[in-house]
């Protein structure tokens, strides 16, 4: 049965909880408008504060769960799920139907709700508003070939000149680039130098799509994958 692993826990196989239902609340964007006097409504500013790249609040995911016995198995069962994960942080939130992904973020249950051999549990989890692939650490069997993105990008061997191509997902970030000699990477037509260990450079921001990249010198280079998507 399918159903939601909260760091090593399953919300099935360890818990044996039966997934109902979940609602997976979208991020509310953070708009910033000004209002100007002697003119109709306002003026969207957001674009131009973020150089194009909305900001979101964290969302929300509501999943529903059914829980069935006799009271006594329902009241146990609850002090286990409570136990387990109300209200704390995990760093991987799975569903299982939707495995190229993990949110991120803190768990909460809500009071019991129970009739004659049934109960009923909501938990609530507050993430972050983007939902994250696996890296380089994506595992064959949830992996869709469909709709996931593989970006292999650890221990790259650079012999004279190797050119990447990552691909960028919804959330946009600057990677760091780790090199293991110094050596130069060029980005949109632009060369900067890499030194030796772990860079940030602040204009190499990788985009939705196709993102290229070309190493000059010779050594061995890995990028920081954290693909995200809405």
């Amino acid at each position: 049965m399918t159903g939601v692993r909260f760091g090593e826990i399953h919300s099935y196989r360890d818990l044996g909880l039966a997934l109902s239902s979940v609602e997976i609340t979208p991020p509310e964007p953070k708009v910033y408008r000004i209002s100007v006097a002697g003119a109709d409504g306002d003026i969207d500013i957001t674009g131009a504060l973020t150089d194009g790249d909305v900001k979101y609040e964290r969302r929300i995911l509501t999943i529903e769960f059914a829980m069935l016995g006799d009271n006594r198995d329902i009241h146990n069962k609850y002090s286990e799920v409570m136990n387990a994960i109300h209200g704390k942080e995990f760093s991987e939130i799975v569903f299982d139907d939707d495995g190229n992904y993990f949110y991120t973020g803190r768990v909460s249950a809500t009071a019991l709700s129970s009739e004659p051999l049934k109960g009923t549990i909501i938990v609530q989890c507050v993430v972050d508003p983007y939902k994250y692939d696996w890296g380089d650490n994506w595992l064959w069997d949830p992996f869709s070939f469909e709709t996931g993105v593989i970006n292999e990008m650890y221990n790259l061997e650079v012999k004279g000149r190797l050119e990447v191509v990552f691909i960028g997902q919804r959330k946009k970030y600057v990677p760091t680039i780790t090199v293991s000699s110094a050596m130069a990477v060029q980005y949109k037509d632009k060369n900067y130098s890499l030194s030796t260990g772990k860079n940030k450079i602040f204009d190499i921001k990788f985009q939705e799509g196709n993102n290229y990249l070309v190493f000059s010198g010779h050594g061995v280079i890995s990028i920081e994958n954290i693909g995200g998507s809405l």
